[in-house]
């Protein structure tokens, strides 16, 4: 799998790395993210838009600002032009995905999975040609004037007995609600691997938690869906900063992905992206009034 994640908070575009961005986006992608009020959260809309295209750019060598995206009914991005050889993805909603590696670039593109999130700090992306994915960021931190017990009140019918269980378990807030967070993470990778949002319907995924630490990636994790133990779904889950990163994988990585080139380092499983690392058009967008409208909004509420 390719898992990157850019911390969008130490992100402070200059004129010519804003535009450089947005000419790497469509134009319909542009106008979303004009549209937020503030610049935390244009931040982490468009660098989730860059880490999608420059991964693909990555298996293709087609230029960044080459692919059509689209999203589906419940709001995952899917490829819609690749490029012009290139069928579509799986993320699309009338492909499947291959279980088998395939050599060529295209091949590769067109049976690729890739979700993206943002929360807190940090934008993550996550893409796969041997499996479905999901995947969620999670910052820990208590809403303003409020208790961890009321705002676990408002949140009862989200976990099964058992998850409240091991969330109330520590006796520190800021354990239980660390361990909130975990849960709430993993619960919606899933349904983000899955594409069917929050429907689905919380309470029939029933999460046992694996050892996981600020030094280790934990894999070990398993859940119950409709109390039986679910074989064919993993995940990983990262500690970052005070994020959760989880990604879902529904099927079977394996070792032969086509992805390999790609691949991060067993010790790095998120790679922390700068914005040289990034795939970006090098000619930047022509209207100097979008980066002013940016710079003028405050950071955050």
């Amino acid at each position: 799998m390719i898992r990157y994640a850019y911390k969008t908070s130490c992100w402070h575009p200059t004129q010519e790395e804003w535009l450089r961005a947005a000419s790497t986006v469509s134009q319909e992608e542009r106008n979303r993210i004009a549209q937020f009020m503030f610049k935390r959260d244009a931040k982490q809309s468009m660098m989730g838009r860059l880490l999608m295209r420059t991964c693909f750019s990555e298996i293709t060598g087609e230029p960044p600002h080459s692919f059509t995206l689209s999203r589906d009914k419940s709001g995952k991005p899917y490829l819609e032009t690749p490029s012009p050889n290139t069928p579509s993805s799986p993320n699309s909603p009338s492909s499947s995905s291959s279980s088998h590696p395939h050599s060529s670039p295209s091949s590769i593109l067109s049976s690729l999975s890739f979700n993206v999130s943002h929360a807190g700090d940090y934008a993550v992306f996550v893409g796969s040609d041997r499996a479905k994915v999901g995947v969620d960021v999670m910052k820990v931190e208590l809403r303003r004037n409020t208790t961890v017990p009321q705002f676990f009140s408002h949140m009862t019918r989200q976990f099964t007995e058992h998850e409240w269980k091991c969330i109330r378990e520590p006796q520190s807030d800021q354990e239980q609600l660390s361990l909130f967070y975990r849960h709430w993470c993993l619960k919606e990778s899933f349904v983000k691997c899955m594409g069917t949002g929050l429907a689905f319907g919380l309470q029939r995924i029933e999460f046992h938690l694996g050892p996981l630490s600020a030094d280790n990636t934990c894999t070990s994790t398993t859940v119950n869906i409709d109390g039986i133990t679910a074989k064919d779904w993993t995940f990983e889950e990262v500690l970052l900063d005070n994020h959760f990163i989880a990604t879902a994988v529904n099927g079977n990585t394996g070792d032969s992905s086509s992805l390999q080139p790609f691949h991060n380092q067993p010790s790095q499983p998120v790679k922390i992206m700068k914005f040289s690392d990034l795939i970006l058009n090098p000619e930047p967008h022509n209207d100097i009034g979008y980066f002013t409208t940016f710079d003028q909004k405050q950071e955050c509420p």
